[in-house]
């Protein structure tokens, strides 16, 4: 068991191609973190740094205390599951999950218990003597399992191992992974680009973006308190709707404007605005529309989730003031759900609506909608950051997001980010000073001394 420490982790490619930047995470003892982005983002990048199988170009990484930069793979106490499995085709269940347990020697007597155990963890007792062609895409992935448990490893490493199964499977195997993790109590790091695989596994969720972190937090709390519009837009499924608005003062009451649309602010969503300065006056709104211009508005980004818009009667008539008119286009019923795509003027394209599925609405019709104002975001309209403070919690369990890393304006504007966050441990300055692995005579690491790490065995038998 043990927690592991990435501190300004950066890699770069030939030609000055960033893949990672300033990657820095403090990984707790039997946390269960998830690495989420869209291709290209740095996530396999990053989870092959911590195995070793790319070399570090910045930054230290620690594992367990001890600084691991230039250990090799094999002695860095890790276990790796890939994408697709690797495994060897000639060789059954049982060869397979022990052929990294006899490249260290292991006596036969241990590896027949830790096979045995492992067997019955993942329910493939009755699969020990079949060959891989022989299984399911299923029982594939937990002989992979398999492999890695049977070593006993501090760091568990799983590089999108569910994205070649089929929805029904994929479902069934997270159970299994989640399920697993609890019973092992070790650390877990899990690469996904499936935002649902990194909201029901995950302790914390890092998203990444451009090879940048974005925000760090519990699942709950990265939906209900998204540090910018990409984190809102990505975690969320129907993604969150986003109108072009402005905030205005009219008397004592706060109102969001967009289109013809003018809904008024929960006051708790008025104290949470960080720059009350995003708030104009309705006076200097009237002056500026005499002089038919916008130059002066302050903008803001309104956000709502597809399930805080409702069609309900009794929720319309008791949020009178924060009703929104749309046209219905298209309508699809999921069974558990129905989908409104709308037309609502303030925005461009469709706004999605997650009605209840014995919901009335009809496609072709012009329709009334309220909006639960009290779960809304607001984004400053420039630097797409959220000016809204999120809520605090004294529990350390719930791992705040603090920022720690500042991208500079003229990086952050390419990849529509400023910020990326990091949890709390990782702000702590660290006084203590660690142990170091020695390091090996070479400083790259020939292929030939991979070979006693079965998963990079696989790899170079592929090569």
């Amino acid at each position: 068991m043990a927690g592991l420490s990435l501190r300004h982790i950066e890699k770069i490619y030939q030609g000055g191609i960033k893949a990672v930047c300033d990657f820095n995470l403090e990984i707790k003892d039997k946390e269960f973190i998830v690495l989420v982005g869209p291709s290209g983002c740095g996530k396999s990048t990053t989870l092959r740094m911590v195995a070793g199988l790319e070399e570090i170009s910045g930054g230290e990484l620690y594992i367990d205390g001890v600084l691991v930069n230039d250990v090799l793979p094999k002695d860095r106490d890790i276990a790796m599951v890939f994408q697709d499995y690797a495994l060897y085709p000639h060789m059954s269940v049982y060869e397979n999950m022990a052929f990294g347990l006899k490249l260290r020697k292991t006596p036969s007597e241990e590896i027949r218990r830790r096979i045995t155990v492992a067997a019955q963890i993942l329910g493939i007792e009755k699969l020990l003597s079949r060959k891989p062609k022989a299984l399911s895409g299923g029982q594939r992935q937990r002989v992979a399992l398999g492999r890695a448990i049977v070593r006993e490893p501090k760091v568990f490493l799983l590089d999108e191992p569910l994205s070649n199964l089929d929805a029904k499977l994929r479902a069934q195997m997270r159970t299994e992974i989640t399920k697993l993790h609890n019973r092992l109590a070790t650390t877990f790091i899990y690469v996904t680009h499936d935002q649902i695989e990194a909201m029901t596994m995950g302790t914390r969720i890092v998203v990444m973006k451009d090879g940048f972190m974005q925000q760090v937090d519990t699942p709950q709390n990265l939906y209900d308190f998204p540090i910018n519009m990409f984190v809102a837009g990505f975690i969320g499924t129907p993604q969150m709707n986003f109108f072009n608005a402005y905030l205005v003062r009219n008397e004592n009451n706060v109102y969001v404007k967009f289109g013809e649309n003018s809904i008024k602010l929960p006051l708790q969503i008025v104290d949470r605005i960080i720059d009350k300065s995003y708030i104009n006056n309705q006076t200097e709104i009237d002056e500026i529309a005499n002089n038919q211009t916008e130059s002066g508005i302050k903008k803001v980004v309104l956000g709502v989730r597809p399930e805080d818009i409702h069609d309900d009667a009794t929720f319309i008539a008791r949020h009178n003031t924060a009703l929104v008119k749309g046209y219905i286009d298209v309508v699809e019923k999921l069974g558990s759900e129905t989908l409104l795509y709308l037309n609502v003027e303030g925005r461009e394209g469709y706004t999605i609506a997650k009605v209840d599925p014995r919901s009335n609405a009809q496609v072709n019709t012009d329709a009334t909608f309220a909006i639960d104002m009290k779960h809304i975001h607001l984004f400053d309209a420039v630097t797409e950051n959220t000016i809204l403070d999120a809520f605090k919690f004294d529990d350390d369990d719930t791992f705040d997001a603090v920022t720690e890393n500042t991208v500079s304006e003229s990086t952050a504007s390419k990849s529509m980010t400023k910020k990326s966050t990091v949890s709390k441990s990782a702000t702590a300055k660290k006084t203590v000073s660690k142990p170091v692995a020695k390091k090996p005579a070479a400083s790259k690491t020939p292929a030939n001394e991979f070979v006693e790490q079965e998963e990079v065995a696989v790899l170079e038998l592929r090569k």
